[in-house]
């Protein structure tokens, strides 16, 4: 009997060393593919946002390469191809963790790429080539490894074609339907552009296009000269401006007019229907009744629907709404007869708002402070020339694109950038303006709520 109890007892014993060994080895398998998965999302994240873009060749990379006329700045060139040509033997991007300069960028434990996935094991080799399938963007091969156990997962990533906003504010379809007012917008940071004829106050009022300009957060309001250091007005047709006392009628340098039909005033537009598409997808989507109240997922029904403000607001800097596009009162592309009027009524909203209505921009409180990078300077692509820069006082930081007319009350400040496609004009007194700082990462397309890259359906493996 005791031999026997022994013999089971040993037995036992080694079942249970075994199957604790397999559980660990099980383990560590899934970890060593959740931390190659990881790895790979990571590598997503350097496409969309430039500041945690590595320095040296992997930013370069990264970067759209080609200019395409039709979509800007362009992953792919004008035959489609993609600018990533490696193959997993000869990849555009490799690091190997054995060798020490590249376990130190991809391991290191306080400036490592990967240091926040230290605790989950190591990151052994990464490669990025191209594509197997036409029309992707490239490959991402990812291995890591976990107690001694390795995993290499790749994975292809696609691009959305977005176009960019390589303006700050851009006004007016028709040529004409500039107000009578004088325009009542001021712009820092970007270029602006207009549609037919346009009143401006006087030739002094117009900011002064100079490199030595102070780069800061201060209204133009605030400043005692108004200087910009990349500001260019387009207009399509006459700038007009007051008589002036001394009987010179030049008009300021920046200040560029009779600039349509010849040579032509190059605009940046968002397809309706790929917009919807997008939001549908990625987004949020609304349809919006007479009243101005909106209806999640295109449904309008009598009693469910919901003010801008509720659906809108955010409490704070980094609360982004994402993509989210109002459609207009018919769900049909917009017609002068089918818009309605958005109130837009918040302290703070953040987001990329598409917005197929006329918009009453009303905001109330002293909006949001927040750190922000000024563009690069004139000539150069480089993240090292960009100034950091406090604004405050920012009611909207995003897109504002509207079909309509842009109606505002008070002193609305916008950090991004401001699409109509008809006027903007005030509607209280004529010192209030609209002041717009322009994000210069939506003129690569880089437009926060939307994935630039994304990973291909399909063309997940592991690699053996």
């Amino acid at each position: 009997m005791t031999l026997i109890l022994s013999l089971l007892g040993t037995v036992s014993l080694n079942l249970g060393i075994q199957e604790i060994e397999s559980a660990v080895t099980a383990q560590n398998e899934l970890a060593a593919q959740h931390l190659a998965e990881a790895g790979a999302d990571l590598v997503v994240q350097w496409f969309h946002n430039p500041r945690s873009i590595p320095d040296g060749a992997v930013g370069s990379l990264m970067a759209k390469r080609y200019e395409r006329p039709d979509t800007g700045p362009s992953f792919f060139n004008e035959q489609g191809g993609s600018q990533f040509i490696g193959t997993a033997d000869r990849p555009d991007l490799s690091y190997d963790d054995a060798r020490p300069v590249d376990d130190r960028l991809l391991n290191d434990p306080g400036t490592g790429w990967f240091r926040s996935l230290r605790g989950l094991g190591r990151m052994l080799k990464l490669k990025v080539y191209g594509p197997s399938r036409a029309g992707l963007l490239c490959t991402v091969e990812v291995t890591a490894g976990v107690g001694g156990l390795t995993k290499t997962i790749a994975v292809q990533l696609g691009a959305n074609t977005i176009p960019p906003l390589r303006a700050a504010i851009q006004i007016g379809e028709g040529g004409g339907r500039t107000s009578e007012q004088p325009l009542p917008v001021w712009v820092h940071w970007g270029d602006l552009k207009l549609k037919g004829d346009v009143r401006f106050d006087s030739r002094q009022a117009v900011p002064a296009k100079t490199p030595l300009a102070p780069v800061t957060g201060q209204s133009y309001a605030e400043a005692l000269q108004r200087e910009d250091r990349w500001l260019d007005i387009f207009v399509g047709g006459e700038a007009i401006f007051p008589p002036a006392p001394s009987g010179g009628s030049t008009a300021p340098s920046n200040v560029l007019s009779r600039q349509d039909p010849f040579p032509g005033l190059r605009e940046d537009r968002w397809d309706y229907e790929f917009m919807k598409k997008q939001a549908v997808r990625y987004g949020s989507y609304y349809a919006m009744d007479r009243n101005g109240l909106l209806y999640p997922n295109g449904r309008v029904e009598p009693g469910l629907g919901l003010a801008a403000a509720a659906v809108l607001e955010s409490q704070g800097v980094g609360d982004h709404h994402g993509l989210v596009f109002i459609d207009t009162l018919d769900q049909q592309p917009p017609r002068p007869d089918n818009l309605g009027t958005l109130t837009l009524d918040t302290a703070y909203a953040e987001g990329l708002f598409v917005i197929n209505a006329h918009l009453h921009l009303k905001p109330k409180g002293e909006g949001q402070s927040m750190a922000v990078l000024s563009p690069p300077g004139e000539g150069s692509s480089s993240l090292g020339t960009r100034i950091p820069v406090q604004l405050t006082g920012v009611h909207v930081q995003g897109v504002l694109y509207t079909a309509g007319d842009v109606f505002f009350e008070g002193r609305p400040r916008i950090y991004g950038a401001l699409v109509t496609n008809g006027r903007v004009m005030g509607t209280a007194q004529a010192s209030d303006r609209l002041e717009l700082w322009y994000n210069d990462e939506l003129r690569s397309g880089l437009v926060r709520g939307l994935p630039l890259v994304v990973m291909a359906p399909g063309t997940w493996q592991e690699k053996y």
